[in-house]
């Protein structure tokens, strides 16, 4: 069940990337990758892509993100990296809808997050998630 929602929630992040991008990314899951999902800017394959992986708590669980971000920091396999950037969505398991705000946090700055306010930083809606996401590429 775990495994089919965090498939679920990647593609419909992939979708909002698609539509709200207008086109002008390209985002896709890498098969040969510890990276959830790989978004370029389309037509111009020169530059470094940005890599992401997601996250995601029941809106309805006790789980929280600090928590979820302590199980990272402490899993072995984490390597945080440029361009490499933590989703941390919102899902509502019933109803299968992600709420529009996400923390987009950085791989390199994870460690840095001990507190719910520290996360608040990295707060932002789909819009300046996709504009971040734009400009990431473009560099």
């Amino acid at each position: 069940m775990l495994e089919k929602t965090q498939e679920e929630i990647e593609n419909k992040i992939i979708d909002l990337i698609a539509l709200e991008s207008e086109s002008r990314l390209v985002v896709f899951k890498p098969e040969k990758s510890n990276k959830d999902l790989v978004v370029e800017k389309r037509g111009d394959y020169e530059k470094k892509p940005v890599f992401l992986n997601v996250y995601w708590v029941e809106t309805h669980g006790k789980d929280n993100f600090i928590a979820k971000i302590s199980q990272i920091i402490n899993d072995k396999n984490f390597i945080p990296e440029e361009n490499f950037y933590l989703i941390f969505a919102k899902f509502d398991v019933v109803a299968q809808k992600i709420y529009d705000d996400f923390f987009v946090v950085p791989s390199l700055k994870v460690n840095g997050i001990t507190k719910n306010d520290d996360l608040l930083k990295y707060s932002m809606n789909d819009k300046d998630f996709i504009r971040l996401l734009i400009d990431l590429s473009e560099k």
